[in-house]
């Protein structure tokens, strides 16, 4: 009896080693997942976290639940049970259902619970935070980590996402911004009025342009006032008013590397 106790024991602790080296890792800078296998990255996967006012929570957490079929108990999307066509895609329980519509809930394949109500998914990526603080990725990936985590697992959330900045989005082959809609009977576009999209789009780009033109030139007439002065002046200020044009002239250099990446980031919320 003594035998089998100290060997279950051992055993015990072997398991509960083993499996602590199994991990999950996501990173909201660089918007992205790592499954770990002691220390050791073995799947690195692109995701989409939070959206302002949604942010995924961080710290050290474990996961909790596993759900292979998971759908939202509180967001999802109006459709037209007769066409089978998503008409709104973003919506929750608590608004009002349309007339001739009807609430369906956003499915979450592949859910990996570690905080109520927040866990990681399957889901489309627009290239942005975009979730409600779910973690989604690409199903290829979800399924890796479902398969692999266990409830216990550790998971460790760390860092926040930088504003502006272009991160991995899914191909537009899910514009609605859900997959498996199928499963529901559902095909859908986010844009049911693609006129009105279309001028939603262009307004925001024609926006876009006007902004980024104003402050160029701005920056323009800066440089223009001290070429100006620096013509007029003479001696060690002469000198002075050169090197301030110079840094001006850098400023402007990088002002169209800042508006290149913000129109790139542009074009991916637009589904570009």
């Amino acid at each position: 009896m003594k035998q089998f106790l100290v060997f279950g024991g051992i055993f015990f602790v072997w398991a509960a080693y083993g499996f602590a080296q199994r991990a999950i890792e996501i990173d909201l800078t660089n918007q992205e997942a790592y499954l770990t296998d002691h220390g050791r990255v073995v799947v690195r996967a692109p995701i989409c976290s939070g959206r302002p006012g949604h942010e995924t929570p961080t710290g050290a957490f474990r996961v909790t639940d596993k759900d292979l079929n998971h759908a939202s108990s509180f967001y999802g999307f109006f459709g037209n049970p007769a066409t089978k066509q998503i008409v709104v895609p973003d919506a929750d329980k608590d608004m009002r259902v349309p007339l001739g519509l009807e609430f369906v809930q956003a499915p979450m394949r592949y859910y990996v619970q570690f905080q109520p109500a927040i866990g990681l998914h399957a889901g489309f990526l627009p290239g942005h935070p975009d979730s409600h603080g779910c973690i989604r990725m690409p199903e290829q990936y979800a399924v890796e980590f479902f398969e692999a985590a266990k409830v216990g697992t550790p998971v460790h959330v760390y860092g926040y996402p930088e504003p502006g900045r272009a991160y991995w989005a899914s191909r537009r082959s899910h514009p609605s911004g859900t997959l498996h809609l199928s499963m529901f009977g559902f095909r859908g576009s986010s844009n049911p009025n693609e006129e009105e999209f279309k001028r939603r789009r262009s307004a925001a780009f024609d926006q876009f342009d006007d902004e980024w033109d104003a402050k160029e030139k701005v920056l323009e007439r800066q440089i223009d006032a001290l070429e100006d002065r620096k013509d007029r002046a003479e001696g060690w200020r002469k000198e002075q008013l050169r090197i301030e044009v110079e840094r001006f002239e850098q400023m402007k250099d990088d002002f169209e590397l800042r508006r290149d990446a913000a129109k790139a980031t542009l074009k991916r919320q637009w589904g570009d």
